[in-house]
C-alpha cells in the first residue's frame, strides 16, 4: 500500500503560547488520533520533531556544520501512513489535530521521486 508523510509545520511557535491545558488538551487529540489510525492499519510511525540541531552544507567542496537556527516556520513533527491513494491519504492528512491550533500540515508521497 503506498505510504505518505503528514509533515507538520508551525508558525510563530504557536504550541508555546499554548496554556498547559490547552497542550494537554491537544495532545490527547493527538493520541486519540493516532489511535484510529492504528485501529485502521494506517499508522506506520510518527514523532515530534524537536527545536536546535545542526545545519550541514557543502560550501567550495568542503562540509560546513553550523547551528540550526529557527526560522519563522519550522517542522514540528511528522507521521507515515498508509492510505490507499493520494485521495484517501488526504483524507486522513484533513482531521490532524495539527490544523486546530493553526499549524500547517503537508501531505507528501513517501518513496517516489
Amino acid at each position: 500500500m503506498p505510504r505518505y508523510a503528514i509533515l507538520m509545520r508551525e508558525d510563530d511557535n504557536k504550541w508555546s503560547s499554548l496554556g498547559p491545558d490547552a497542550q494537554e488538551m491537544l495532545l490527547q487529540k493527538y493520541f486519540a488520533w493516532t489511535d484510529d489510525l492504528k485501529a485502521r492499519n494506517a499508522f506506520v510511525t510518527g514523532a515530534p520533531i524537536g527545536t536546535g540541531g545542526r545545519l550541514l552544507r557543502l560550501t567550495e567542496g568542503q562540509v560546513v556544520e553550523t547551528p540550526f537556527r529557527e526560522l519563522k516556520q519550522v517542522l514540528t513533527g511528522y507521521f507515515i501512513i498508509e492510505a490507499a491513494d493520494l485521495t484517501a491519504a488526504t483524507e486522513i492528512a484533513r482531521t490532524c489535530p495539527a490544523l486546530i491550533h493553526g499549524e500547517t500540515v503537508e501531505l507528501r508521497p513517501v518513496g517516489k521521486v
